[in-house]
């Protein structure tokens, strides 16, 4: 099959760097000066601070990633690390059994992080370097797991992969194919691995080295929790502890241990509300929460990050003791926001729900949101990158879909490899509802989001008034042999095996461009190495090709955690676009 544009893969084919520079001036001349004049409002609400992980430091103490204007990693209120202004702060991390934690940064515009182990008083211990994630003890040596995605490991094999380093030497990872990833946790001489096949199969494995490592279970779905002379891990909706099984006809969010108790955070009508049991099994307490994030215990304290539509951020601390729930104290909240929230239903092939935000009873237009893959549960959460939007009478709907976790590993199942046309239906269930109300539609996803919006524009584009797709993947005859697309074969399916090939041919959306298609906006970043920008690029080419009213901006950002004057930029233009093309 011959691909006319297949030259845009290339960011250095000259063609491509003209391409891309001719798009983006359009791009400026039509939507620009709105961009400029939106981006100090946009900027002022990045700006606020929001935590984004935790973990406990100690059972008085948590360690917090804060965002806002100011990125930094603190513990507790004091400040172990401030991003530099060309930084950006991706993830810290618990290194059990040391008063120390691991912290990755990267620069503005880019994925690619580099790994230190900071003392808790936030001197830099040991630079791990580039690509570099996990970091623990075990023995007397440092250990850490080191991405490869560009380029093989030092011992050969296939890539993108892992290999775990214990000092100069690897001591795991060389059994590793592409789409599979590990989780490894150090519990004093104890190792706990789980290797992860994609997003449908996990196997656990214990201990004391990596030579020695044993199966002890495996499952759609495993998460280690903590070790007590016993592993206590989540399978599935149960939680093992012990010979203990606690199930759960809802599914699990999340788990977290203490010195006595083990909290799990289940998914009930599309909120996170919070059990507590004693090590026994016993339940002891149970509270409501919107969302919650993560959780993590030390001692008798369960430290706890969520999110809401009413405010960007809480953490709070709950004491347990002696199997009684005492105080409860609110550490850190931050970005309160007052906005109308509905619960939407749906009747399609099974019954959907979505959330409907809104300042304003009538609506200028709505702006339905999707993502459906990958077991990503789409829970309340703060719309700040929406606001200048909702407070001018647009409101938001948050759809629900199969392929997400919102309704367990089914749910999940069903919108994956030979199911996921049923994402695209049940997205079109809400984008009809909207319709039959007599309301203008904007469809709008990200990554995995891109291709569903893009494949429902080429199937129904009479249900679509203007569409949104940022950072996609489009081209689903080729996502596999761009950066790290061999970690999605487990979800979408192999593109080269016959069983697959026909059905992901059927929905591509860069394959099945047609012209007539409402107004779209495509964007993404040119240094985003986990989909890549070509995606973007040749859809605008073919889609400009063919007569469409499309337009493309192209960041100077990467896929994921990113600075707050970037997402500005870009959600300048999306609002701007918006607003363009409902005016």
């Amino acid at each position: 099959m011959e691909d006319e544009f297949i030259y845009l893969e290339d960011l250095k084919d000259e063609r491509t760097v003209q391409f891309i520079k001719e798009e983006t001036e359009r791009t400026k001349l039509l939507l620009g000066k709105r961009a400029d004049e939106l981006y100090p409002k946009l900027l002022e609400i990045l700006y606020e601070s929001r935590v984004l992980q935790l973990f406990a430091f100690d059972e008085n103490t948590p360690v917090m990633l804060i965002y806002g204007k100011k990125r930094s990693v603190n513990l507790g209120r004091k400040e172990l690390y401030a991003a530099q202004s060309d930084e950006v702060i991706q993830y810290i991390w618990k290194i059990r059994g040391f008063r120390e934690l691991g912290i990755s940064v990267g620069k503005k515009g880019s994925d690619e992080v580099r790994t230190f182990i900071l003392s808790e008083e936030g001197r830099v211990i040991r630079d791990l370097g580039n690509w570099v994630s996990q970091p623990f003890y075990h023995g007397n040596e440092v250990c850490y797991v080191k991405s490869y995605r560009k380029s093989p490991p030092p011992d050969g094999g296939e890539y993108p992969t892992y290999r775990v380093f214990c000092g100069d030497d690897i001591v795991y990872g060389k059994e590793l194919k592409p789409g599979e990833f590990i989780s490894i946790d150090v519990f004093g001489d104890v190792i706990t691995l789980v290797k992860t096949k994609g997003w449908r199969y996990s196997e656990l494995y214990v201990g004391e080295s990596f030579d020695k490592l044993r199966k002890v279970d495996e499952a759609e779905l495993i998460d280690v929790v903590d070790y007590k002379d016993y592993i206590i891990y989540r399978k599935n909706d149960n939680v093992i502890l012990n010979g203990v099984t606690l199930g759960f006809e809802k599914p699990i969010n999340a788990v977290a241990s203490g010195k006595d108790f083990i909290a799990i955070s289940l998914i009930k009508d599309y909120r996170t509300p919070v059990e507590y049991y004693d090590l026994s099994g016993k339940k002891i307490g149970e509270e409501p929460h919107d969302n919650v994030i993560m959780m993590d215990g030390g001692g008798s304290s369960l430290f706890l990050l969520e999110t809401s539509f009413s405010f960007i951020s809480k953490v709070t601390r709950r004491r347990i003791e002696g199997g009684v729930l005492t105080n409860s104290e609110t550490i850190i909240e931050t970005g309160k926001y007052e906005v109308g929230v509905k619960d939407i239903y749906v009747k399609g092939d099974v019954l959907l729900h979505g959330f409907l935000l809104y300042k304003h009873e009538k609506s200028k237009g709505v702006i339905v949101y999707g993502y459906g893959g990958f077991r990503v549960s789409l829970l309340p959460f703060s719309p700040y990158h929406l606001r200048v939007l909702l407070e001018d009478g647009y409101s938001f709907l948050v759809t629900n879909l199969r392929g997400g976790y919102e309704n367990g590993e089914e749910w999940h199942k069903a919108g994956m490899l030979l199911n996921k046309k049923n994402i695209f239906r049940d997205f079109e269930h809400f984008l009809s509802l909207v319709k039959l109300a007599g309301g203008r539609t904007v469809a709008m996803g990200g990554s995995n989001g891109g291709l569903l919006v893009g494949a429902v524009l080429n199937e129904t584009p009479q249900l679509v008034d203007c569409a949104v797709i940022g950072h996609p993947v489009l081209d689903m005859m080729r996502y596999h042999k761009m950066y790290v697309g061999k970690y999605w074969i487990e979800e979408y399916g192999d593109p080269d095996d016959p069983e697959f090939k026909d059905y992901l041919l059927s929905y591509s959306p860069y394959h099945n461009l047609k012209g007539g298609l409402p107004k779209t906006f495509v964007y993404t970043g040119i240094n985003d190495d986990r989909v890549h920008p070509a995606h973007a690029l040749k859809y605008v080419a073919k889609a400009r090709k063919l007569g469409n009213d499309v337009l493309l901006f192209v960041n100077d950002s990467g896929h994921s955690l990113t600075d707050p004057e970037t997402l500005a930029k870009e959600y300048s233009y999306v609002t701007a676009f918006i607003e363009e093309c409902l005016r």
